[in-house]
Parts: C-alpha cells; sequence; structure tokens
C-alpha cells in the first residue's frame, strides 16, 4: 500500500514540476501576446529568471521520475510546433521537421509506449486549453488550434487523445492528470490575486 502512495505522490509532484517548468517557459515565448490580451503571465513575475526558474523545475522533475518528465517535455515541444509546422527555426528546420527530430529522440530515449502516452496526454490538454482561451487568443493574434480547426472538432480530438493516454497507461494518467492541474489551478489563483 504504502509503495503505491509513494509511486502516486512522486509522480505527482515530477509532473507538477514538469508543468511549471513548460508554463514558464511558454509564458516566456508568448510574453507579448498575453500583453495584448491581459492575461497574466509567469514571466512578468519572474523577469530575467524565468528560463532559470523552467530549468532548475525541470531537473527537478527529471531527479524523481525522469523518463517521465522528459516525455512530457518532448511531448510539450512537438504540441507546441502544430501552430509552426511550415516556420523556419534557428537550426534551418521547419516546425515539422523539429518535431519529426523530438519524436524519433524520444522513443530512442524513452521507448514508443511513454512517448504515445504523452504527446497524448499533452495534446489533449492543449486542446482543451486552446478551446478556454479561444476568444483571448483571437484578440490577441496568438494561434489557436480551435479558432483555426473549430471548437467540435478539437473537443472531439482532445477526448480522443485523452482515451488513448488512459489506454496507453491508466496508472499514469491519475498522477499525471492531478499534477498538471495543480500548475493550471495555481495559475488561476494567480490570475485572481494580480485582478
Amino acid at each position: 500500500m504504502w509503495p503505491e502512495i509513494f509511486d502516486f505522490f512522486s509522480t505527482t509532484i515530477a509532473v507538477a514540476c514538469c508543468s511549471a517548468a513548460i508554463k514558464l517557459a511558454d509564458d516566456y515565448l508568448d510574453k507579448d501576446y498575453d500583453a495584448i490580451a491581459g492575461k497574466t503571465n509567469w514571466a512578468d513575475i519572474f523577469d530575467k529568471g524565468t528560463m532559470l526558474y523552467a530549468m532548475f523545475l525541470l531537473a527537478l522533475s527529471a531527479g524523481i521520475n525522469a523518463s517521465l518528465a522528459l516525455s512530457l517535455f518532448l511531448g510539450s515541444y512537438i504540441v507546441g510546433m502544430f501552430s509552426t509546422m511550415h516556420d523556419k527555426f534557428p537550426s534551418r528546420l521547419n516546425g515539422f521537421q523539429e518535431s519529426l527530430v523530438a519524436f524519433t529522440v524520444g522513443i530512442v530515449l524513452l521507448g514508443w509506449s511513454k512517448m504515445l502516452f504523452a504527446l497524448s496526454f499533452v495534446c489533449a490538454i492543449q486542446l482543451f486549453d486552446d478551446y478556454i482561451d479561444a476568444h483571448s487568443d483571437c484578440l490577441s493574434g496568438q494561434r489557436n488550434l480551435v479558432n483555426r480547426y473549430g471548437k467540435m472538432e478539437c473537443l472531439l480530438v482532445g477526448s480522443v487523445c485523452t482515451l488513448v493516454a488512459f489506454g496507453q497507461n491508466e496508472q499514469l494518467f491519475i498522477p499525471t492528470l492531478v499534477g498538471t492541474a495543480i500548475v493550471y489551478l495555481l495559475s488561476l489563483r494567480l490570475n485572481k490575486v494580480r485582478l
């Protein structure tokens, strides 16, 4: 009983740290868009330390559960490229090519099963988040999958991705969802405090 409880809480903490790291990195990149939309941005709070805190939290997450932290990070990297598939990056690769490289690296290092779980879970979270942020993202000109493909389509795909993630690893799904929810609720709380 105790080992299962310990595994649940350690996994939840690892996911919360990883989610916070991804949130910090995302807010750092979206700082200008969020300012236009009037959204709370963690990069405004942590300023120049934003990326350092993101790296620290990712390292902490990997120290607790390396394969999960890295697969979620790579999954987030891939999903983050969905709206920039044709854009060129400093690597001289476009978004699609960088996604393919990240996915291949993830499969080689972490295995097909872990990457499928992470990618489907992150994709579901992104689609549901885009659904919630559709209006503010439209106002700020930020790319949003819901505004691009439609509300019902994104909700349907998000639901399918959720089922795929759950089917891929039932034991990992709940603590991963809880860890992600903690950071999301913390973000909402921070938004209310700053308003």
